[in-house]
């Protein structure tokens, strides 16, 4: 989460060059070519689970073009709040637990307090966070199955590849620079940086994490971002945050921590959070696939 926010602040400055969509585009192309290099997928696993990972690179491509185009329209802080409010929505749907939504109400006050209002100034910013929500929602989902599926981190790289194909298309409709602009050896390395800060590291990551624990739990702890974007856009971006915005951040953090523990509590594990024998899915030997 820290890297991904901290280079998704070094991306704003990237807009002024390349604007969102180019931004998107190479952070995508760069991204899935590093991680085809490290993993080095077996093409047969494309044609094996297409129909896992065509999906799962479609709602890649989805988020990653909204939440550019939202951060390109609003604070930080603010539309990482908004993006929340999709796995917000399926932690409480899929806990049976009165107090689980308890603390997932509390989490929605504090999002709600922490920034959603802000988006209302750029009704364009608004729905972009909220679309990033939807579409991260479903990354959570199809991530936890693909991790299954897909060994060591063959699925995320297969996913990131299918993603940058749709984004071929994409990014143009969506308006880019002239390609000797994109081609330029500054925007290339600050793409790069990019790439690696806010893809490479941190969905390596999160891919390794799906792989370990229920897609619920990983819903609640991801919850915590928002407070991580605040703080970044504070240090880095100069986006403050009034004292009602604070204590809305230490709700998140409560309502994280709250229900994160019940939901990794051993004696309140549900049937359905464990998986089978067959379905389980062997740990890399060094963590995350190299």
């Amino acid at each position: 989460m820290v890297s991904l926010q901290f280079g998704s602040a070094f991306a704003k400055r990237l807009f002024e060059a390349i604007g969102p969509a180019g931004a998107t585009l190479l952070r995508l192309l760069i991204a899935a070519a590093l991680l085809c290099l490290l993993s080095r997928p077996a093409p047969r696993l494309l044609k094996a689970h297409w129909r896992l990972l065509l999906p799962y690179g479609t709602v890649f491509t989805v988020m990653q073009f909204a939440f550019y185009e939202a951060t390109s329209r609003l604070p930080l802080g603010v539309v990482v709040t908004l993006e929340f409010s999709g796995p917000l929505l399926l932690a409480a749907l899929t806990s049976r637990r009165a107090r689980d939504r308890f603390w997932v109400a509390v989490a929605a006050v504090g999002l709600l307090v922490l920034g959603g209002t802000r988006g209302l100034d750029d009704p364009v910013g608004l729905a972009a966070s909220l679309v990033t929500g939807a579409a991260l929602t479903g990354y959570i989902l199809l991530g936890a199955r693909v991790g299954r599926a897909v060994p060591g981190g063959s699925g995320l790289a297969l996913g990131l590849t299918v993603a940058s194909v749709l984004a071929l298309p994409t990014a143009p409709a969506l308006g880019l620079p002239p390609l000797g602009v994109l081609l330029e050896p500054g925007v290339l390395g600050a793409a790069l940086a990019v790439a690696v800060l806010t893809t490479v590291v941190p969905f390596s990551l999160e891919f390794a994490a799906l792989q370990r624990m229920p897609p619920r739990v990983f819903a609640v702890l991801a919850t915590v971002e928002p407070v991580i974007a605040a703080l970044v856009g504070l240090t880095l971006l100069g986006e403050r945050l009034s004292p009602a915005q604070w204590a809305a951040v230490l709700c998140v953090v409560a309502a994280a921590v709250g229900t994160a523990r019940r939901s990794t509590a051993p004696a309140a594990a549900s049937p359905e959070d464990t998986p089978a024998p067959s379905d389980r899915t062997p740990s890399p030997k060094n963590g995350v696939h190299r």
